[in-house]
């Protein structure tokens, strides 16, 4: 029920760019932890970069964003899915908060979707983010292997695959949260770490924008170097990632 066909080829009009997909998700954690300042921020943070989203995408005219997003508390459901919608028709619900953290189920159900099957023949690397503010209660075993099964699928290996945390350090495992980021982003990158409101904003917003930004730029790279249209570049280019903001105690979380 929850795997989608992939979108069919439609045939371009004379005059008219070929489009390619680029899929996005959100992974978001709803778990009870989120509960205040931390939920209220990542819905509204959620809501203002889509318009700026929509702004980076008008740079690449041969670019088409499907948009999903899946929630984790106790369990991992579709937030907005599992069918993709286009940018343009994207909104976003209230999350509440409520429940456990089940990381490794949410990376399970993305990893469903990243299925060859589920992929368009001729798409862009996918956009995945995850945004989290305390430890997987699934067994560590659980969590090790969702990431070997992303790891091992070829758009599981493709995607700009990112992670913000949320909240203190002692309250979420760094290197559980690494492990989902791209290899390649790992050290360029990191872990997004979200202090207070102004530092989550931010992060999304960058998070989501850079991604959509690098992910496009491999379509027109791969033009200009003439490498065979079913080849995608998995080297993305991110840049450095936002400062922290220097806010006043009560923007803490």
């Amino acid at each position: 029920m929850d795997a989608p066909l992939p979108s069919p080829e439609v045939p371009v009009p004379a005059g008219e760019v070929a489009k390619r997909t680029l899929h996005f998700f959100w992974l978001a954690d709803c778990s009870g932890s989120m509960t205040g300042a931390k939920m209220a921020t990542l819905n509204q943070s959620i809501r203002e970069v889509l318009p700026e989203i929509e702004e980076v995408v008008k740079d690449h005219p041969q670019v088409r964003v499907e948009m999903r997003a899946i929630r984790f508390a106790s369990q991992a459901e579709w937030h907005v899915g599992p069918a993709p919608l286009p940018l343009g028709s994207f909104s976003w619900p209230d999350l509440r908060p409520e429940g456990a953290t089940a990381t490794s189920q949410a990376l399970r159900l993305l990893a469903r979707q990243l299925a060859i099957s589920n992929m368009p023949e001729r798409g862009l690397p996918p956009v995945c983010i995850l945004i989290s503010d305390g430890f997987c209660t699934d067994s560590a075993e659980e969590y090790e292997r969702a990431i070997l099964e992303l790891d091992t699928l070829p758009w599981g290996m493709k995607a700009v695959r990112l992670a913000i945390a949320i909240g203190d350090e002692s309250h979420y495992d760094e290197q559980e949260l690494l492990k989902f980021v791209s290899p390649g982003l790992r050290k360029e990158v990191g872990i997004l770490k979200a202090h207070n409101k102004s530092d989550l904003l931010n992060h999304i917003k960058w998070a989501s924008t850079a991604a959509v930004r690098s992910s496009s730029k491999s379509y027109v790279d791969e033009s200009v170097r003439g490498t065979s249209s079913n080849r995608l570049q998995t080297n993305v280019v991110m840049g450095p990632p936002p400062a922290p903001q220097i806010t006043d105690s009560s923007d803490v979380f």
